[in-house]
């Protein structure tokens, strides 16, 4: 059952079949626990009012544009592909600090490299110009060449990174305001649009939501997505955090009200929200939390918290580099090869729950545990809990009046700090980039309820007959 184009229609079906052949009992995740272990409940609302939409082209990767400077970064010859197409066709975005640093575009074979690689996985493309450094002609040759290259899968272009960290990164001086921002953003697009008059324009990119309201007003009309940057911890002054915190409630509660703000503005602005720049700490995260197993169940938690509160895309930021960033999803070990890091396993283990509509959950635990519910457009129910505790826990699930016997996906590693080791349902990605998961688990549902037992910090996805 090797992951592959179409992966999640796949695994439905095979989950679905291996449905009917399961006998009855427990689940429970591979890790290695203590004996002891507490009790919780999740109810899901299968008939209550949906929270949200888990679209598709949910997924997505950014990266510095610096790191389109060099070919031999995106590549086809290598694992890319397969690694991309595991996680279904979602977007590339291509900013960060390095565009306002006199960005002078793509080197041509690089531009090439990339749209073969989006035609082959279908994978849609976010392109940023140089404001901090603006200059109208260049800015022009580079949408140019990035539409020539790109073509449909060029998906929105956007002006600069982060405008509102502009002053207090030295890009303008201390008097650069909002209002200043607004009058240069539209010089921008004028010049896009110039290049290229039918190409979507997406923005502000800001770091904080404070800027969001008066761009959507002012924009309204003239861009086709609202694109915001989020990161619940920070590296950049020296850590702050840890993967507890990173795990807690307060964080999760912090994550959802940040998300409402910018879906908020997105509908001002009568367009979608992404979160374009995203991931557990910002200034390259925080090692031994952002490169740890903890990374992998955070990812999962805040992804559907984000689908539930309005976000219609996430771009998890990284580096291409062999020295990669320790929040990056994929480290490069040689030119067009990758291997997956812990938060590429929680980005792809949300991606096998697919697309559909979120329902209401409720949690009723002692400890820390985090559910999320989904309907498929089929209508089958998918549930994930999260068992964020050192403890494992028994679950009672909650769902209408549903009986039978549900399969279940597990995630799992040797602890919460591991930085290897990361299993969905026992397997690992390969060097190749693809994963063959062992069969699923199972658990017996009768009258609405289901048994299923996870270990301490895991995670499963219960599929619902």
């Amino acid at each position: 059952m090797a992951l592959r184009p179409g992966l999640t229609a796949v695994l439905a079906t095979a989950i679905a079949g291996l449905a009917l052949l399961v006998g009855t009992g427990l689940v429970s995740t591979g890790c290695t626990t203590p004996a002891a272990s507490l009790t919780g409940a999740v109810t899901v609302e299968v008939s209550g009012k949906t929270l949200g939409v888990l679209p598709a082209r949910y997924l997505g990767l950014s990266f510095e544009s610096s790191s389109l400077a060099l070919a031999g970064n995106f590549d086809i010859s290598g694992n890319l592909p397969r690694l991309l197409e595991n996680l279904g066709p979602g977007v590339l975005r291509f900013g960060g600090d390095s565009v306002d640093e006199s960005f002078a575009g793509p080197a041509p074979a690089a531009l090439a490299a990339l749209a073969a690689l989006v035609r082959r996985t279908g994978w849609n493309v976010i392109y940023s110009v140089d404001l901090g450094q603006f200059n109208a002609p260049q800015a022009d040759g580079d949408v140019e060449a990035a539409e020539q290259a790109l073509g449909d899968h060029l998906i929105a272009i956007a002006c600069g990174n982060e405008p509102d960290d502009f002053a207090r990164n030295g890009v303008r001086p201390a008097s650069f305001t909002e209002t200043s921002y607004l009058q240069q953003a539209q010089t921008c697009i004028s010049a896009i649009r110039g290049a290229a008059p039918s190409a979507p324009i997406s923005g502000p990119d800001t770091s904080h939501v404070n800027w969001l309201g008066r761009y959507a007003s002012a924009e309204r009309g003239r861009i086709s997505l609202l694109t915001q940057h989020y990161y619940p911890l920070t590296n950049c002054d020296g850590p702050h955090g840890n993967v507890f915190r990173l795990l807690s409630r307060a964080t999760a509660a912090a994550e959802a009200r940040t998300i409402r703000t910018a879906a908020a503005a997105a509908r001002i602005a009568g367009v979608p929200l992404r979160m374009s720049e995203t991931n557990s700490a910002s200034c390259g995260g925080i090692k031994g939390v952002s490169d740890s197993f903890a990374s992998a169940l955070w990812a999962v938690d805040y992804l559907l918290i984000g689908a539930e509160h309005g976000a219609s895309g996430m771009n998890f930021h990284g580096s291409m580099t062999p020295h990669c960033n320790a929040y990056s999803p994929l480290c490069r070990t040689r030119t067009g090869n990758y291997t997956a890091r812990p938060v590429y396993y929680g980005l792809l283990f949300a991606h096998l729950l697919g697309t559909g509509r979120l329902l209401p959950v409720t949690v009723r635990a002692a400890t820390n545990l985090a559910a999320h519910a989904i309907r498929a457009p089929g209508g089958t129910i998918r549930v994930v809990i999260e068992n964020l505790a050192g403890l494992a826990e028994n679950i009672t699930l909650h769902a209408g009046a549903v009986s039978g016997q549900a399969t279940v996906l597990s995630l799992t590693a040797p602890s919460l700090e591991a930085k290897a080791g990361v299993r969905i349902q026992g397997a690992a990605v390969g060097p190749a980039g693809t994963l063959t998961p062992g069969p699923p688990g199972h658990a017996t549902c009768k009258s609405g309820t289901c048994e299923v037992r996870l270990s301490a910090y895991s995670a499963v996805i219960v599929t619902l007959p």
